[in-house]
Formats: C-alpha cells, structure tokens, sequence
C-alpha cells in the first residue's frame, strides 16, 4: 500500500461512525474515526503505531465503501447530495398534488372569490398540477415507482489508473500471441529461400516454417536444404524477433540459431562470407549467428561431429569472429576468413585425436582450410612429457592422405613406448626428429597406415629385457635372459611401417660398455637384431657380436653364433 496516500470517509463511513452498529468491529471502527482525509497511511499508521492492523483495516473500509482516497471521496459525496435531493423532490410530489377535493359547486360569491384568490382547489376535483421547477426536475430524473426506488448500497472503489493500465497491457499481450500463433508464417518461405540463396551463393530449400515461443519467440525453419545435391542439411534455423521481418526491408535481425547442421568442409570454405564478403545484403542483415552440434566432413569417411560456436558479424555484414570448440572444450578454433581460405587459430587443452593413443596436454597452432585441404603449421604441443613442433597436411581429394614433419624434444621415452609398442620398456629422455606419411579410407586405417622416419637419440635410460655386458662376460657359455642394460646415451635411426619397425645404426654408451648394431621387430613383438658389444675393463677389453632375440618384454642374448 502507498504510505502517501491520504483516505476520507465516505457517506457511508460517516453514517457509520454516528451508527455504532454500522461497524463493530473494534480495528475496523478504531481506524475508520481516525480516517480525516488529512492524515496520510504513514502518518496514520504512526498515530496508531501498528502498521499491519492499520493497512489490513484500510483495505477492509474501502472494500466495504466506507472510506475511499481523496479524490475518489469527492464524487462519492456529490453523488450522495444529488441522491438526497431527488428523494426530497419525490416526496413533495403525490399523484393526487395532495390538494385535491370533491364536492359540490359553489354558486355564492365566497365560493367565486375563493377562486379568484386561492390557487390550491379545483371547482372540479382534478389533482392540481407541480409548479413549473418540479417539472423540470420530473422531465430530467424520472420518478422512480416504489418498486423501482433504488437501494443506497456501499460505495465500490472504481478500476484505478492502473489497473486500466494493467488491463490494457494484457489485452495488448493476448493479442500479440495470437498474431505470432496464427500468422500465416508460409508467406515468408520465397523471400527467405531467396535470401539465403544469396547469402550461401547455392540453392537453399525450407521444408517447413512455424513459430516457437521458448526460451523466446523466434520464426522456426525446419528441414533447411543446402546445394543442389543436398550436400549440407541444417535441422533447424531459429531466427529470433520473428517481428522484425515484417515491414519494408531492410530486416535487422540480431541472433540466428543453427541446431543440427551436417555440411562438408569444402561446402563451409564455399561459402562467400568465408571468403570475406559480406553475408548480408540488403533486404536481410544479420548480427550473429549461433551454432549448436555442428558436423563438419572431411571428406567421405572422416567426420568431426559436436561443435559449437557463433559467428559474429560487421555492420557491413563481414565476419568480425569465428569460433568453434569441441563439446568437451578440448578444442578451441579461432576462423578468419582470406582470399587464400579459412585462417585457423588453433588451441588445444587435453585433446586426444580419435583414433590415436596420444593425447596433447596443451596445443598451439596456425592452420588453413582450403578445398580439399588441411594445412596445420607453426604446431608448438606438450606431447608426452616433452614438446613437439612441427606441420602437418591432411588432403581428402582422393581418399585420405597426410603428411608430417617435427622436431622432439625431451620426450618421456616410457610415455613413448607405452603409446606405441607397449611391450617395449624403455627409461630416458628422447629428443629427434620424426617425418611421417599414410594413407587410408577413414580415420582409423589413416593412423594403422602410418609409416615414419625417427632419429631419436635418448639420454640417460634405461633398456630393460636384455644385458648386453653379461652376455658378453659369458662369452657364449649360455644365454642372457631378461635384465636390463643402462647406457648415457642410446642413438639409433627407426623406420616405423605398418608391419614391422627396423632401427639401424644404432649406437649405445653405457660406461664400459659400448655397442653399435641393427634390429628388426614385427607388430607381433618378435625382436632380432645383432649387436657388435664392447666391454671395457681397467685391465682388458672384449669384444663380442652378441645375437639378440625373443619376444618383448623379455628378450635373451647371447655370443654364440
């Protein structure tokens, strides 16, 4: 309740303050005396000193037409006084004028003089008619029969500003639902198709077009068609203040949503406004554009599927950001649009690669997204406990393709071996070069494929299956089995294919041993390579080929030809 606002009684409530029977309740009557049409609900409220019984009683008082808000009481007492005047002017008038008789004529001069100075007989008997001003009053205000004379009743608060303001505003809101209910949102399906056609520069097809009202009212496209061979398909487009389309064009709207959209790669790079022209014209301008479970296709059988992102746009209608990120935000892509293609900015935090066994703890990278073509440079990742830099080129022209080239350093080799040849353990820090090609149908096979060129040398390590010094110190008597062979440094040139893995020269130094050889080891763990070990004491040095061979983990060894 307003504390400023000021209550006086009306006829009502004066005629019940003199009543006592009118209002017995005690809170009712105490603040209905104290209502002056002075006093404000504060100040009220102060004099009483309860706030809650003084507002619940002023609600119940003008509910009840006891009391009303200063100005509303005006009226009030103006309707009651013309009320009283038009009951006093009622009971002044009876059907026969009240002075009306009936007897005989009088013939003598009394009777001829009463004629000529009274006005209130009638020789005739006929009720004498109301004066002139009665009249007038009878002809504005009908007489009101008794059956008919209405009941004073309690004076009812009439609607408020406000409420008529409340009133008008629902009415207002009914109407603007059932106008984005019912309007015939098919009309908009030529201009729509043609404005995308032009924004996409390739035939776009709607299936259906309707209305949603949550989380807001948006125009929703369903089944949106991209290319004449339906390359790209969108499930859903919603394009919010569906309004804003009505009218003479230009149509400004600030956010569409894209849900669902499958298109290829090279369809995206296609696409004008990924080329660096505008993507608006001027009958539709577009601010932003917001992406939900992306699919992009590289392409027939590798496909990166739960992106989101947004595209916002210049008021020119020039992309001013791209983004996309995975759905776990492993991986974030920044998208630039050039003449040459889509400049990428790449950022990776724990990203896993499908189909591969590595993960890269951080990532770093430019990339650039042309037809049929991915390039990624300037890779700088923490990879396996070490860093690695480098390129990489994936093509999709014909099947799948890639190619690759970086530089290691200070990799875990146990990391190392564990994602690649798990039976292998090895200690030490790797550090070297590694050029890489495949080909394959999907993703998967591409990796399966892969065939590779590593220099590697691993420093202060630790080779565990095999003792090279002990298989010298036998000299043949018997083999070496298992044990381990530390060494300070181990250098060797690996050709990694899909069925076997061949390292040639490879060089160890290990204190007083030292050994240079090959080895040969299939996908199934079978080893066999030949080393030529040189045991150094203070005293002598040996010198022993020494066969190795077996099974990883556990290899044997021996001097024995």
């Amino acid at each position: 309740m307003d504390s400023n606002l000021v209550y006086a009684k009306t006829p009502t409530g004066d005629e019940a303050v003199r009543q006592s029977t009118r209002v017995v309740q005690r809170n009712l009557r105490m603040v209905l005396v104290q209502v002056d049409g002075k006093m404000s609900v504060e100040e009220l409220t102060a004099k009483i000193g309860n706030p809650r019984l003084v507002q619940s009683a002023l609600r119940e008082l003008e509910e009840g037409g006891y009391i009303a808000p200063t100005v509303d009481a005006v009226s009030v007492w103006e309707e009651s006084k013309k009320a009283a005047t038009l009951e006093a002017a009622q009971k002044q008038m009876s059907p026969m004028s009240q002075f009306s008789t009936f007897g005989p004529k009088s013939l003598g001069p009394e009777s001829k003089k009463g004629e000529g100075t009274s006005s209130t007989f009638s020789s005739f008997g006929k009720p004498i008619l109301p004066s002139p001003t009665k009249l007038t009053v009878e002809a504005v205000r009908p007489v009101a029969t008794e059956s008919q004379t209405p009941e004073l009743r309690p004076y009812r608060q009439s609607m408020t500003p406000g409420r008529k303001s409340l009133f008008a505003i629902l009415v207002l809101l009914s109407i603007l639902l059932a106008t984005l209910v019912f309007y015939p949102y098919e009309r908009f399906r030529p201009g729509l198709e043609a404005s995308a056609t032009r924004i996409l520069n390739t035939p776009v097809k709607i299936d259906q077009i309707g209305v949603a009202l949550f989380p807001s009212p948006s125009l929703k496209l369903t089944g949106v068609n991209i290319g004449e061979l339906a390359d790209g398909k969108i499930a859903e487009v919603r394009i919010s203040s569906p309004l804003s389309l009505l009218g003479d064009p230009p149509h400004l709207v600030t956010k569409i949503e894209v849900s669902g959209a499958v298109l290829s790669a090279n369809r995206l790079v296609s696409f004008p406004m990924f080329m660096g022209e505008a993507a608006g014209n001027r009958v539709l301008i577009i601010r932003k554009i917001v992406i939900d479970h992306l699919q992009i296709g590289l392409g027939d059988n590798l496909v990166f599927s739960d992106l989101f992102g947004e595209l916002a746009f210049r008021p020119d209608g020039v992309i001013e950001k791209a983004s996309l990120e995975t759905a776990d935000r492993s991986m974030l892509v920044y998208a630039q649009p050039g003449e040459q293609g889509l400049a990428l900015s790449i950022e990776g935090r724990a990203w896993a690669p499908a189909g591969t066994p590595v993960s890269f703890a951080s990532l770093q990278a430019k990339g650039l997204l042309q037809k049929n073509k991915l390039l990624i440079q300037n890779i700088d990742t923490t990879f396996l406990g070490g860093i690695l830099r480098g390129n990489w080129l994936l093509d999709w022209s014909n099947g799948l393709s890639m190619a690759g080239e970086g530089t290691l350093s200070r990799l875990d080799s146990r990391k190392v071996s564990g994602a690649f040849a798990p039976s292998l353990k090895i200690d030490g820090d790797m550090s070297g070069t590694i050029r890489l090609r495949s080909t394959g149908r999907d993703w998967d096979s591409l990796w399966g494929n892969v065939e590779a060129v590593l220099s590697t040398e691993i420093t202060r390590g630790n080779l565990h299956g095999v003792d090279l010094g002990e298989a010298v110190r036998r000299s043949g008597v018997s083999e070496v089995r298992a044990g381990s062979t530390k060494f300070d440094r181990l250098r060797s040139t690996i050709n990694v294919s899909p069925k076997q893995v061949v390292g040639r020269d490879v060089r160890m130094d290990a204190g007083m041993v030292t050994a240079v050889g090959q080895f040969n080891a299939g996908r199934n763990g079978q080893v066999d390579g030949t080393m030529a070990v040189t045991l150094q004491t203070s005293v002598s040095s040996q010198n022993a080929p020494v066969h190795i061979f077996g099974t990883l983990p556990d290899l044997s060894a021996t001097t024995r030809k």
